[in-house]
């Protein structure tokens, strides 16, 4: 119940958002982000989508397709698919926003180094393995270097790479000869 009562909350500041400050406000595209974002919580996959899906739109017609907060919009859209097990489109979405992001933040801003993390996980759902780990391998090089050796970001992306050479290894299909960090 208490669930129900913070999402009508949310519901309803959307609302007032977009009366107060048109549909496209920053406002309103913050509120709305943050219903999405507590639906997407609570397993209401289908209409965060939605919620994101319009989100996209407005940044794509306000701020174009490279702006980075564009880009923050589409990663969310993309979790979202992969929240929902639809990890093809989850993949494309993600392997093309760690293109633009790559352009446009550098290889080793945080944003690129998350979104790079994403595809590597959205791959090894798909069992593209070897795709996969050559992505966390290269998300974990970046990390010791831009974060150190034992930032919990890249102890994160360490535990990955060794989650996806071992799920590789007990399905018969290693990665490569040396399957090590």
């Amino acid at each position: 119940m208490e669930e129900d009562a913070e999402i009508q909350r949310l519901r309803d500041s959307l609302a007032d958002s977009r009366l107060r400050h048109g549909a496209a406000h920053k406002k309103t595209v913050a509120a709305r982000n943050e219903l999405a974002r507590v639906l997407r919580n609570t397993g209401r996959i289908a209409q965060a989508i939605g919620l994101y899906q319009g989100t996209l739109e407005i940044c794509l017609a306000k701020l174009g397709t490279t702006h980075p907060q564009t880009l923050r919009s589409r990663s969310r859209l993309a979790n979202t698919y992969y929240a929902a097990g639809q990890y093809e489109k989850a993949a494309h979405q993600f392997k093309d926003i760690l293109e633009q992001r790559t352009l446009v933040l550098g290889q080793q801003h945080p944003d690129t180094l998350r979104s790079r993390g994403s595809l590597a996980n959205t791959y090894a759902r798909l069992g593209l393995y070897k795709e996969a780990a050559a992505l966390h391998r290269q998300t974990l090089r970046e990390r010791e270097q831009v974060l150190g050796w034992d930032h919990p970001r890249t102890r994160l992306s360490r535990r990955r790479l060794e989650s996806v050479l071992k799920e590789a290894e007990s399905l018969g299909k290693p990665v490569d000869e040396d399957c090590t960090i």
